[in-house]
């Protein structure tokens, strides 16, 4: 073994450990290994810096430009509430409907603006039907994730093994060709999840429902503590405001600014002003209080917010969220949205104390108070994803058939083979923005940067072990132990070796490293890589056993109130039947 192969292997041992240990970005651990194969020499820089032109990294761009574009233009949301008028009111006829229309839809987009629009929406019908979310969300995720195994856009780990795959002098996959063993596992997917799957989901609670014990309308109102009040000089936990049972405080807004600091300990002072939220009938109380009044505009000069509807609401830390690695203290959060925030779910667990320094992660959700308005105001913005169907008018609705015209053409031309995919998307990418389905400021919003860093560091640790002939090392490893039992039991195990990397690796990094290795062995065995190839796009999107390994499986986790051990009840028998179907299906459309 080379001292270069020695580093790669080395290199790859270390990246594989600290994407499990997760307490590093994915797309910083990518880049590091990068660094690291420039550093010591594995790659020349022209070497490294050729990942940087590879159009699998572009194509993923501008499909989440696409992807985009019918999110914005209302098209996604306009499905999903249409499919309102045709569901039932069991659990059953709801997935009967919607996952179908999911998993067609993840078909020709990326699958995460679908989830983002689907599960407010799916929230909403299980709440006007008396269904629990947990019955859903998992099963919302998975048929998204059916959808990509059907077509090369599906998904981006489809285009990063047919580039991969042409880069070492393969044809590239077809727009459609993956459909053949795609659609088989997609109606065994769906079927498994209508008959026995959602017989395995937990009925359980969210976050909103467990932490809210009452169903009265909580209300918002202003208060002021007057002069000569009792209250001046004390701790805000030491009066009588702190023992109010259906009475919270909010806000304390001093001199036209919020105070900030742990709110119990503020002191109050004359003319504090204090956003409450209560039931109506405990306005009463609180006016019985000594030195605070609800008072007009005209005796105190200070501006009285009225009795406004106070709702509470779920959010959930987006993707593309620029509060992830900060903190609610931190970022002031009361000021900078205008809600309170109640408590804060993560991996199966509910926080109620102590989480104003709980550095934010993807895929929390947080329990969040205020008006009416306010909480509006969070669907409007690109930190969260509110897990409320809040009625709006998308502001592009007007350019919907543009968007879907465009995508339209996209997938007839590739089809087609008029040109290839990553031209296509380019022109497609500038189209939407030509025709202001999507301003540019959007557009680049829209791209999820984590991903395309992770696979331009991925790419560079692929390229690295195709030129210190690592992929030809691990091919004959695998041959030597199972190649005696024929390219069957190789591609058995290719298709295992993917699904299993995939539940706690990225699919795009599996995709990336497994493509040069499985045509390796191919060439091994002296027969056709073309299945070997299918493996591993198949294998790296079977990802149901556990919430981190795909991006719409964290999406739902918190706001389904979710365990690890709810994926691994439901999705460890679906990836199990994914695994069989594919090895037996995948020699049939593409024999060796």
């Amino acid at each position: 073994m080379t001292w270069q192969l020695f580093i790669v292997f080395g290199l790859l041992a270390a990246t594989f450990a600290l994407m499990v240990w997760e307490k590093l970005s994915l797309d910083l651990v990518a880049m590091l290994a990068f660094s690291v194969l420039l550093a010591t020499g594995v790659l020349t820089p022209a070497e490294a810096f050729k990942v940087f032109s590879n159009d699998a990294a572009i194509t993923v761009a501008c499909m989440f430009i696409l992807s985009a574009a019918l999110e914005r233009t209302g098209v996604i949301e306009a499905l999903g509430h249409r499919l309102n008028r045709l569901v039932g009111k069991s659990d059953w006829s709801l997935l009967l409907v919607v996952l179908p229309s999911v998993a067609l839809i993840s078909a020709f987009i990326n699958n995460t603006p679908v989830v983002v629009v689907f599960m407010p929406i799916l929230i909403s019908l299980a709440a006007s039907r008396g269904i629990k979310p947990s019955k859903l969300l998992i099963p919302l995720s998975f048929a998204s994730i059916f959808g990509g195994t059907c077509t090369l856009i599906g998904t981006s780990t489809n285009i990063l093994v047919s580039s991969t795959a042409q880069q070492m002098g393969h044809a590239p996959l077809g727009m459609f060709e993956l459909a053949k063993v795609g659609f088989i596992l997609t109606l065994a997917g769906l079927a498994y999840l209508l008959l026995l799957g959602r017989k395995l989901l937990p009925d359980r609670e969210t976050l909103a429902s467990v932490l809210q014990t009452t169903d009265s309308k909580q209300y918002l109102t202003e208060a002021v503590v007057v002069a000569d009040s009792p209250l001046i000089g004390k701790k805000l936990a030491d009066t009588p405001l702190a023992n109010q049972p259906k009475a919270r405080v909010l806000e304390i807004i001093r001199s036209g600014a919020p105070v900030s600091g742990p709110m119990p300990e503020i002191v109050l002072e004359r003319g504090d002003r204090l956003r409450l939220t209560m039931e109506l009938a405990s306005v009463v109380d609180l006016k019985s209080l000594a030195g605070i009044e609800i008072v007009p505009k005209t005796k105190l000069g200070v501006e009285v917010v009225g009795a406004q509807k106070a709702i509470v609401a779920e959010c959930v830390v987006g993707p593309h969220s620029s509060l992830i690695g900060r903190s609610i203290r931190q970022m002031n959060f009361r000021r900078r949205f205008g809600v309170l925030v109640l408590a804060v779910h993560r991996q199966g667990v509910s926080l109620r104390e102590n989480f104003a320094d709980v550095r934010l992660q993807y895929g929390d959700t947080l329990l969040v108070e205020g008006t009416e308005s306010a909480v509006g105001e969070l669907r409007e913005g690109r930190a969260f994803l509110l897990l409320l169907d809040v009625p709006h008018t998308p502001k592009r609705r007007q350019r919907q058939w543009l968007a879907v015209g465009v995508i339209a053409v996209v997938v007839a031309l590739a089809a087609l083979n008029v040109m290839p995919i990553g031209p296509l998307a380019i022109m497609g990418a500038v189209l939407v923005l030509l025709t202001r389905c999507l301003d540019v400021e959007e557009a680049y919003e829209a791209v999820e940067w984590k991903i395309i860093f992770l696979i331009f560091g991925m790419l560079a640790l692929g390229v690295a072990l195709e030129k210190t002939k690592g992929a030809e090392l691990v091919a004959n490893a695998i041959i030597g132990g199972l190649g005696s039992f024929g390219p069957l039991a190789v591609l058995s195990a290719i298709v295992v070796i993917a699904s299993v990397m995939t539940a706690f690796l990225s699919n795009n990094a599996v995709a990336v490293l497994l493509t040069p290795i499985v045509i390796e062995a191919a060439a091994s065995l002296n027969v056709s890589a073309r299945p070997f190839i299918i493996a591993v796009a198949i294998g790296a999107s079977a990802c149901f056993a556990t919430p981190i390994g795909y991006q719409t499986n964290t999406l739902v986790y918190g706001a389904g109130g979710y365990r690890f051990s709810d994926y691994l009840k439901v999705g460890l028998p679906l990836n199990l039947l994914f695994c069989a179907l594919a090895v037996y299906f995948i020699p049939k459309f593409w024999p060796f």
